[in-house]
């Protein structure tokens, strides 16, 4: 990249931010610090024993921290455990399972639905939220041990204050080892993420903004394998929320049954796709074959594959460190655009349009 060019893709990170997303991501470590803090005072009554599968029940941002949780520990988790995204619980649900009711507002309809039944079935429930009906009436009336997170913050923009505290809950809940080395690490790897991508940093040494010029004007496709399949969720959650544009997640093996014959017509649809790989060492040695030759096999179907690879020791640290350099990119590619990357409009007019007309039986009945 020429210093002109350079030049030029910073003055296009100037659009306004007036919810302080960016603020926001550049305030990661203290909220990994709080959230740490916070959480090992929250007091769990039910013995580690006593848990036999773990279900985290939420929605967007509220539920992707157990997404990448579960792919940081994916063959370390010592019981099955699921993502909940619906109004209803699955049947294996029920004493022994140690439910996980996360919504940041406190208000997300099918998270209050889950919150319902799993307390009907006696599970050992444990909530992580700013408010709402969730604290008032699962926290304090019910008596579910709540982590009570800081209000004011976007929920995509929260996702530290739940992924932090999912990891300590686990592991004293004997779901997943020890963690303390792993969360020091990864706490190194976000300082890190927070130095190299900030808003200071130039675009000449920024791949955050490099990656974003990158993909201005074309559609995100965001691939990953393993440990970066839920990253890749995440980069695309961020991608339609902050910088207002449609994305596709791909995940290998399983686009290579699939997905990848579809680019013989990518050109006939007047698409201009641009695809990020988002790789981690630690790949199975076929995954990592699988991404080499599949990028060879669409790159005359697209505008470019721009290649990610997580560092760190860790896989908590690896996943983090693709989750920062998604959560920068996302902001920057909004601000090129001229877009508030705070603002989610249409998800706030589907709200209000759910509020007048009731679903039946709620979690307030």
């Amino acid at each position: 990249m020429s210093a002109s060019d350079a030049h030029d893709l910073d003055a296009s990170f100037g659009g306004a931010d007036p919810l302080g997303i960016l603020a926001t991501a550049d305030a990661s470590l203290a909220h990994f610090d709080a959230a740490r803090a916070d959480v090992e005072r929250l007091e769990i009554p039910y013995p580690p024993s006593a848990v036999q599968n773990v279900a985290v029940c939420g929605m967007g941002g509220s539920a992707i921290a157990a997404d990448l949780v579960a792919g940081a520990y994916s063959e370390r988790l010592r019981v099955p455990m699921a993502t909940i995204r619906d109004y209803r619980l699955p049947g294996w649900v029920g004493e022994d399972t140690l439910v996980v009711l996360s919504s940041y507002s406190g208000t997300t309809e099918e998270t209050l639905t889950c919150a319902l039944e799993a307390t009907d079935r006696g599970a050992l429930c444990v909530a992580f939220t700013s408010g709402g009906k969730l604290a008032e009436r699962y926290g304090a009336e019910d008596g579910v041990p709540t982590l009570i997170l800081p209000g004011g913050l976007q929920p995509r923009a929260a996702l530290l204050r739940s992924l932090v505290p999912l990891v300590v809950v686990l592991e004293r809940m004997g779901v997943i080892p020890a963690h303390a080395h792993e969360l020091d690490e990864a706490r190194e790897t976000i300082a890190g993420a927070v130095e190299a991508l900030g808003p200071s940093v130039p675009a000449a040494s920024n791949p955050a903004k490099q990656l974003a010029g990158l993909l201005r004007g074309h559609l995100p496709m965001i691939w990953g394998g393993e440990l970066t399949n839920a990253v890749a969720v995440r980069w695309k959650g961020q991608i339609n929320e902050n910088a207002k544009l449609p994305a596709l997640v791909g995940v290998l093996p399983e686009l290579d049954h699939n997905e990848i014959c579809g680019f013989e017509g990518v050109a006939e649809l007047g698409l201009r796709p641009r695809v990020v790989m988002l790789r981690d060492p630690r790949h199975h040695p076929q995954v990592l074959r699988r991404m080499d030759l599949t990028r060879a096999l669409v790159e005359p179907h697209v505008a470019g594959v721009s290649d990610v690879t997580a560092e760190g020791e860790g896989a908590l640290a690896r996943m983090l460190d693709l989750v920062m350099m998604g959560d920068y990119t996302s902001i920057y590619l909004a601000l090129a655009r001229g877009v508030d990357p705070g603002a989610i409009d249409l998800i706030h007019r589907l709200k209000d349009g759910l509020a007048t007309a009731p679903f039946g039986r709620t979690a307030s009945s």
